[in-house]
């Protein structure tokens, strides 16, 4: 690759953020997305008396 080919220093941290921004934006919808289900459920048992059970329990 010659010079004239290889982005700019700047280019490159511009990309570096971007990546490291759409990682954390994906990990912040996750868990909020988590935190949000689990409030629902724990309504739903609340409502209902019966607590759903998971796994081999």
């Amino acid at each position: 690759m010659s010079t004239s080919d290889k982005p700019s220093v700047r280019r490159l941290g511009r990309a570096g953020i971007f990546v490291v921004v759409v990682i954390l934006g994906v990990i912040v919808l996750v868990f909020a997305g988590r935190n949000v289900w689990h409030a629902e459920k724990l309504d739903q048992e609340q409502e209902t008396g019966v607590k759903e059970q998971s796994g081999l329990n």
